[in-house]
């Protein structure tokens, strides 16, 4: 099963990962309200609405007490595409897909690879005060201390004493990694 470690640099983990070529994607999920923040990205998974099927989709607003009871739907989002080409308007949760964090998504949002392993990628900032983060990601094929995906974050740009503050988090999909680094304080646009 496909697998997803991301690490601080200085806490990577002593397993050597396996060559990206033999990992699968993750198992698809149905959406739920309560797992969205606004700002999310997310792929349409359906014809017939008001955005095609397969556009990723900016959330802008969350009604988690939405119901269509007939169809057995709960929870609606207000999504805006990234394509601009389209109207935006209201989906339901479970029309939406999470996006899967891959490789090539990182490389287009500045992550690199880390010199000596073709399966760890690097982003960091540091804005010339003393603001910095560092985020790492290692892809695993295999569970590791039972969490299947983990995500660190160094940062200590809310700290005022200068203390480093590490931040874990369990990330399988593009949604999941705008969470953690917001929560964190960071601010950084996903490309595609």
């Amino acid at each position: 099963m496909n697998r997803l470690h991301a690490t601080v640099v200085a806490g990577g983990g002593t397993e050597e990962p396996r060559p990206l070529s033999t990992r699968r994607k993750p198992k698809k999920k149905k959406m739920e309200a309560n797992e969205l923040m606004i700002g999310n990205y997310l792929r349409v998974n359906r014809d017939g609405l008001c955005i095609k099927k397969g556009t990723i989709v900016e959330v802008r607003g969350i009604d988690a007490d939405d119901k269509l009871i007939e169809k057995g739907l709960i929870g609606s989002t207000h999504c805006h595409p990234l394509d601009d080409n389209q109207f935006e308007g209201g989906i339901w949760c479970e029309y939406l897909d999470p996006i899967p964090v891959t490789p090539e998504i990182l490389e287009r949002n500045g992550f690199n690879t880390v010199r000596g392993s073709e399966s760890t990628y690097m982003w960091g900032f540091h804005n010339g005060r003393r603001d910095f983060a560092t985020v790492c990601i290692t892809f695993y094929n295999e569970p590791i201390g039972g969490v299947s995906r983990l995500l660190k974050i160094e940062t200590n740009s809310k700290k005022e004493d200068g203390i480093n503050a590490a931040h874990s988090c369990d990330v399988d999909y593009v949604h999941q990694l705008q969470q953690a680094l917001r929560l964190c304080g960071i601010k950084k646009d996903i490309k595609f």
